[in-house]
């Protein structure tokens, strides 16, 4: 089982869409001869993942109903027990008569920014990192595997995201080919850093799996000035740039659309489908799957 967070301390730079889209890969594909079992965890106060996938009406019903992580982890602080299963909201898996391969299903949770700082208030660092490992304990026996989305800059401050990176085996950093984005990116390193100092002998470091490139086009002037820069800072923290990245394009923009229904993979993904599914590919080869067929009706891990 891994978790990955999908974090830059940048925001605008596809953090949100990445998880979704590569939520939608891997729970339509099958490890082990079974379906795939996928979570997303939403930790933005925006909750932009969690609203993708269940649409503005369920995250809102979610929030009111005290059905949130934020919630579960107040009320675990406070000593009552609680049902995890209570703050997973699922997706269904699409419906489809042709045999194109259908969205598959998969579960979300997501925060209440109000209880979120609560949490971070009441709570130095090592109580959040106790609390963080309970969720992601149990998300471990339950998911084969688990994206986080992270919020923009964050600081000290943001214990829980924090500790939710510190709990993860992956991070995977979306960015640009641009000046700013690569400007912007030694930021994102010292949180990182900052996070492998959240010191806990039970827990192995998070591995950066790698930085994905959103939004290209390898034609531009930009991407030819400063794509070996950013390879070099990869490089730097003993990472890699994917081989594979997202253009930019109005059709994966509408792929993250809550308000239009999607039943398959290729209907949502449309002339894109391949990037986005070769870029889960080499995110399952970075995290020790050898999965070639993934975005395949016959996929198995």
């Amino acid at each position: 089982m891994k978790i990955v967070s999908i974090y830059n301390n940048k925001g605008g730079v596809g953090k949100s869409t990445l998880t979704v889209f590569l939520a939608d890969f891997f729970s339509s594909t099958r490890i082990a001869s079974k379906d795939a079992k996928i979570a997303v965890v939403d930790l933005d106060s925006q909750t932009s993942s969690a609203t993708s996938l269940l649409g503005i009406h369920r995250v809102a019903e979610a929030k009111s109903n005290k059905q949130s992580i934020s919630h579960m982890l107040k009320n675990i602080k406070k000593g009552d027990k609680e049902f995890f299963s209570n703050y997973l909201h699922k997706r269904e898996k699409g419906h489809t008569v042709t045999r194109r391969l259908p969205l598959g299903e998969l579960w979300v949770m997501l925060q209440e920014r109000d209880r979120t700082i609560d949490i971070e208030t009441d709570c130095n660092q090592r109580q959040c990192l106790n609390l963080v490992r309970l969720l992601t304990n149990a998300l471990r026996k339950r998911f084969d595997i688990v994206f986080i989305d992270t919020p923009a800059n964050i600081d000290k401050r943001n214990k829980l995201t924090l500790a939710a990176m510190r709990a993860s085996d992956y991070i995977l950093i979306p960015s640009e080919s641009s000046r700013i984005a690569i400007n912007s990116m030694t930021d994102t390193f010292n949180m990182i850093q900052y996070v492998h100092g959240i010191t806990d002998a039970r827990d192995p470091l998070p591995e950066i799996a790698g930085i994905v490139l959103n939004k290209t086009d390898m034609r531009t002037r930009q991407y030819k000035l400063h794509h070996q820069e950013l390879r070099d800072l990869a490089a730097s923290q003993n990472s890699i740039v994917f081989k594979n990245y997202l253009p930019q394009a109005p059709t994966l923009s509408t792929a993250a659309d809550d308000s239009i229904d999607f039943s398959t993979l290729r209907e949502k993904y449309s002339t894109y489908y391949d990037h986005v599914r070769r870029v889960a590919i080499e995110l399952a080869k970075r995290c020790g799957y050898a999965i070639p067929n993934l975005g395949r009706t016959k996929t198995i891990f």
